[in-house]
């Protein structure tokens, strides 16, 4: 397999992207493992699944449009001929049985949630993608990514931690359909675009869901810490978006959205430091940063 091969496949697959999952599976992990150990074994296979799940799902979501592609992303893999249909199915195929049989292996819940997860994904790219109900699938396969972190642990009987997870999936729900809002407007032909209030307040609602998770003591005091620095970062953003002399363009709004994607890492950061019993551990998830932004100037993320 030669160097262009390998690039075509890792900007198929979004690979900027696949480092943001991982702090889905922390958040949602140590939501409900509140002693703070850690099964390292088990916290890989669900990354694994997660990955797994999430290549699969932009690979058919190119699939899908891969006639508007042509016409308007030509040199993306599939359009391009870099990677042929025939491939780019198999693969996709291959990583959806990859993950249901890891799923399969690593908890009963964990497999259900991988099922519905897969079901999420079809929808989305073949059915509900351009609907009112496109950026509400996206949001709650991002919820279930969470979900699949909490997997192993989910017994529907402590009701202190079923309202933590809770908390945690209802923000990371808000944040990811403000970020599939947004992108709705990735490829329109216009000119000029202004970030409405809507969107504003999607993403500034999580930074109050957090406050109330730290007021009420579902989390630990470290969580304005991480509310500190989440908050900084979208306020920074909607400051240069609203001081802008004039309208974004679409190529700016692609870099936007960018930037809000690798957020999601910055966000779930909220509830695995507000999780932890130590401050600068939560920090360490941070790390998942370097290459996300890295990969992020190689490869589009959208």
């Amino acid at each position: 397999m030669n160097t262009q091969l390998v690039k075509s496949y890792l900007t198929l697959v979004r690979s900027p992207n696949l480092f943001t999952l991982p702090s889905n599976i922390f958040a949602g992990y140590f939501s409900v493992h509140t002693h703070n150990s850690i099964d390292i074994d088990t916290v890989v296979l669900l990354i694994l699944v997660s990955a797994s799940l999430y290549a699969a799902g932009v690979i058919f979501n190119d699939v899908a449009d891969r006639k508007i592609d042509h016409k308007e992303r030509h040199n993306r893999p599939i359009p391009s001929g870099k990677i042929t249909l025939r491939n780019a199915v198999i693969l996709g195929l291959l990583l959806i049985v990859i993950s249901t049989v890891l799923g399969y292996f690593i908890s009963a819940t964990t497999f259900i949630v991988v099922v519905l997860l897969i079901v999420l994904i079809f929808l989305y790219d073949f059915v509900l993608k351009n609907s009112f109900f496109g950026p509400v699938v996206m949001g709650s396969t991002r919820v279930l990514n969470v979900v699949l972190g909490a997997s192993t642990n989910l017994s529907f009987t402590e009701e202190e931690n079923d309202y933590r997870i809770f908390l945690v999936c209802f923000s990371e729900f808000i944040y990811i359909s403000g970020i599939s809002v947004l992108s709705k407007y990735e490829t329109i032909k216009i000119q000029l675009f202004r970030i409405g209030r809507l969107n504003a307040i999607l993403f500034v609602s999580p930074l109050i869901i957090g406050a109330y998770a730290a007021v009420t003591g579902l989390f630990n005091d470290y969580t304005w810490i991480y509310l500190f620095i989440f908050g900084s970062f979208i306020l920074s953003i909607l400051r240069v978006i609203s001081s802008a002399k004039s309208a974004m363009t679409n190529s700016i709004l692609q870099k936007i959205i960018g930037l809000l994607i690798t957020g999601v890492i910055i966000h779930d950061a909220i509830y695995i430091g507000g999780s932890l019993n130590s401050w600068y551990a939560g920090i360490s998830i941070f790390v998942l940063l370097v290459p996300t932004m890295l990969m992020g100037k190689k490869f589009y993320v959208t």
